[in-house]
């Protein structure tokens, strides 16, 4: 009578199932694609006394190309934070091989939003490996060539590149404006060959990719991934807004008649999100004819005066100059040299044509303000 080793054939299930779940466990971190894994079955039997063994051999595997990869932007918050006319403005970006294969890739940037717009913007590799973008020269980084193999990477996520976007940011640039950037690496064959995903599976290594989306810019499985970061500007915004505060007359009727004084006020404000650069700021307002500023407080006439903002400017009272030249040049930086304002007894100058406020410090962003006030009579 032939019969099975029952317990034997119980044992070789379990095993098979074991050897099954391990292979895709070991497929799922990454087996080099090529490799081929056979599976043989063995069958242990007794006829008699005779113990008998047979085996049944599966076709042979062989394990395909996964392409799958990353691209990540390491910049804080992903955003890099730009000032007008700021030259070699980076992005950084990391792009990983998480495939099986060695591969290498094309490298492109897509800018959706371009607000600002950056401009020069160009794709630089991590030549030297510090993770900083040196530039160009000797040992320093290098400037991508579009359309040509960056560099080859080994599967597994073992390997990455670091990959620079450099640009420019132009000197009209608005406070709050945004460029979105992305970086894109397409996956080609190591040294730069195009490949094409497989359309039904074959006996050969096939082609799969299994990258998932990135940014909007690139689709699931596309055999590449893209991530983005964003240049914001922030700049100061100054505006000037000049009105009069009062008029007073002799009769306290606010008439503009002759002997009445006029107090102007010039409010400057920075609604943008930066700080000007210090020891910058300076108001400067050339007097009317027929109005004679007020240089000393006497009575209703009233010396210039800073007041900071109750969203504090920042910036530190300066004296205030004063020029006494006539003509286009009475508020040029020359005509204020060595000039002080002499009072008549009612505390006016007649001789003065202009008068300047230079606080010193760098005035605060996000609607910091001060006023300046001048007191001015009529003939």
């Amino acid at each position: 009578m032939q019969y099975l080793n029952i317990s034997k054939a119980h044992r070789l299930v379990m095993a098979l199932a074991l050897f099954t779940g391990g292979m895709q466990t070991a497929l799922a971190v990454g087996t080099t694609s090529g490799t081929t894994i056979s599976n043989t079955a063995t069958v242990d039997y007794q006829v008699g006394t005779d113990p008998r063994t047979v085996s049944g051999s599966a076709p042979d595997i062989t394990v395909d190309n996964r392409v799958d990869l990353t691209v990540t932007n390491t910049n804080v918050g992903n955003d890099e934070i730009v000032n007008p006319a700021q030259a070699d403005q980076v992005l950084t970006y990391t792009v990983t091989n998480t495939g099986n294969t060695t591969q290498g890739y094309h490298l492109s940037t897509d800018i959706p939003t371009a607000d600002i717009p950056m401009g020069s913007v160009e794709i630089w590799l991590d030549s030297n490996g510090n993770g900083t973008w040196d530039g160009a020269g000797a040992g320093n980084d290098t400037l991508y060539t579009l359309g040509t193999n960056a560099f080859d990477l080994d599967p597994n996520g073992v390997d990455s590149a670091t990959v620079f976007i450099v640009a420019d940011t132009p000197a009209d640039a608005v406070d709050g404006d945004q460029d979105d950037v992305r970086l894109v690496a397409q996956t080609r064959a190591a040294g730069g060959a195009a490949i094409t995903a497989a359309v039904t599976p074959t006996s050969g290594v096939d082609i799969v990719f299994a990258d998932g989306p990135g940014t909007s810019s690139d689709a699931d499985r596309d055999g590449q991934h893209s991530d983005a970061a964003t240049y914001t500007v922030q700049s100061a915004a100054l505006t000037a807004a000049k009105t009069i505060v009062s008029t007073t007359d002799e009769f306290n009727s606010g008439y503009a008649i002759p002997g009445a004084n006029v107090v102007y006020q010039i409010r400057v404000t920075n609604s943008g999100t930066a700080s000007v650069d210090a020891n910058t700021v300076s108001v400067t307002d050339p007097i009317p004819a027929n109005s004679p500023l007020c240089v000393a407080t006497v009575g209703n006439c009233t010396a210039p005066s800073f007041a900071d903002g109750t969203t504090s400017s920042a910036l530190t009272v300066a004296a205030f100059e004063y020029s006494c030249v006539s003509g286009a040049t009475a508020c040029d930086d020359a005509s204020f040299i060595g000039t002080s304002p002499t009072a008549d007894p009612d505390g006016y100058d007649s001789t003065v044509t202009c008068v300047r406020q230079a606080p010193t410090g760098s005035m605060a962003g996000s609607g910091g303000f001060f006023d300046v006030q001048i007191t001015v009579g009529i003939q």
